[in-house]
């Protein structure tokens, strides 16, 4: 009998080898795979502190996965789950026990933090922030007024996820500049300096007169200082900050402010141009000189002015820095004298451009804080008068 040999080429032998070598590996539906349907998306983040029951609560905002953008995915229902713990980490774990679904916090924009908790625990809330892998730095830290819980179960009024309802908050800080919110990092990198106190944002609930729906409101600041939050502050503080603050702050914002010229209200909005910050060293002791650059816009103005007159346009423009400086001087002042902190960062120059001088004064920083001396000057240049107004000059001069 003739056996027929099968023979393939050398190349295919060793392929059939590979594969069966592999084919251990090679697994169906593993027990390990995470389905869609098993995910949720956490949009934001609450964090309380009960001081009675020494408790901590973690609230999460959430919302099932979808092909839609988060951004755009405006019939998206959120949903809120809360768990207590003994410890920010205990509380953090016993979250995932609350929850049926994998909690995925890649989307995840704020954290928020109740007043009680921001008060008793803030070191360790950023300790828990910064060593947990899956919480974006970029997400924002806003600090709510009461708990962190309740302001998540608020329903917007735009009909939107809260998340994004917040964020345009966020976005329209620009255009007033009476709230200011900060990025889990910025924080991280203020935080631990005993010298530097700093403003993030501050979430309040709020009803118009005749409306029977709350809405969330970004407003006023959260101040700390030493690590800890001290206390509120309201818009027009904040907007000081905004105004001296670094450039990629001021370069956008834009502002209304009422300015009295001849005992009439004017509307003027108003534009940083320049901003410049600078610190002295004399016999010993700092100092500090503002100077501000502002081009200006005509709003409303209460009485009928001839607004094609440089010397009526230089004298709003004077009446204009002059409120300005007052503005900034007020709060300056309540920045040193009555929170007594360095909110705006002096201690960093001092210690950038007069590192002698500051290793000086360093211990007693917050005895000199107080009494240095800071002036303030703000140059306002109207660049645009408004059709309207120009009208309304011609009929006044004929």
């Amino acid at each position: 009998m003739t056996v027929n040999r099968i023979r393939l080429p050398g190349m295919k032998i060793k392929s059939l080898l590979m594969l069966s070598l592999l084919l251990p590996f090679v697994s169906g539906c593993s027990p390990d795979v995470i389905e869609i349907s098993d995910i949720a998306l956490v949009m934001a983040l609450g964090i309380d502190y009960d001081q009675q029951t020494k408790l901590y609560t973690f609230s999460t905002y959430n919302v099932m996965p979808t092909a839609l953008s988060t951004d755009k995915a405006g019939k998206l229902t959120g949903w809120t789950a809360s768990v207590t713990g003994k410890s920010v980490i205990d509380t953090g774990r016993n979250l995932r026990g609350r929850l049926g679904k994998t909690l995925i916090f890649q989307h995840n924009k704020f954290v928020l933090i109740g007043e009680e908790a921001a008060t008793h625990s803030f070191y360790e809330i950023m300790d828990f922030l910064m060593r947990n892998r899956q919480i974006r730095l970029t997400s924002y830290l806003v600090v709510t007024e009461g708990q962190a819980s309740d302001k998540l179960k608020v329903r917007t009024q735009s009909g939107d996820l809260l998340s994004n309802d917040l964020f345009g908050k966020v976005r329209n800080e620009k255009e007033w500049g009476k709230s200011m919110t900060q990025s889990i990092q910025m924080v991280a990198n203020w935080y631990t300096d005993p010298c530097r106190g700093f403003v993030t944002g501050r979430l309040g609930v709020t009803r118009q007169k005749n409306d029977t729906q709350q809405a969330l409101a970004l407003r006023g600041g959260a101040v700390f200082n030493k690590g800890k939050f001290k206390q509120w502050i309201q818009g027009d503080d904040v907007l000081v900050i905004q105004l001296l603050s670094e450039r990629n702050r001021w370069k956008n914002l834009e502002f209304p402010r009422v300015v009295s010229y001849k005992g009439h209200d004017t509307s003027i909005y108003f534009k940083p141009s320049k901003q410049s910050i600078r610190s002295r060293f004399r016999h010993g002791k700092p100092s500090i000189e503002i100077a501000l650059t502002i081009s200006a816009a005509l709003g409303e103005i209460g009485q009928p002015l001839p607004l094609n007159s440089p010397a009526v346009i230089a004298s709003m423009e004077k009446a204009a820095s002059k409120e300005i400086e007052r503005l900034i001087q007020a709060s300056l002042a309540s920045f040193q004298h009555v929170i007594r902190a360095d909110v705006l960062g002096f201690s960093q120059l001092l210690s950038q451009y007069h590192p002698t001088g500051w290793a000086a004064i360093k211990q007693n920083w917050d005895e000199v804080y107080p009494s240095m001396p800071v002036t303030v000057h703000v140059n306002v240049k109207i660049e645009k008068v408004g059709m309207i107004q120009y009208a309304k000059e011609r009929q006044y001069a004929e």
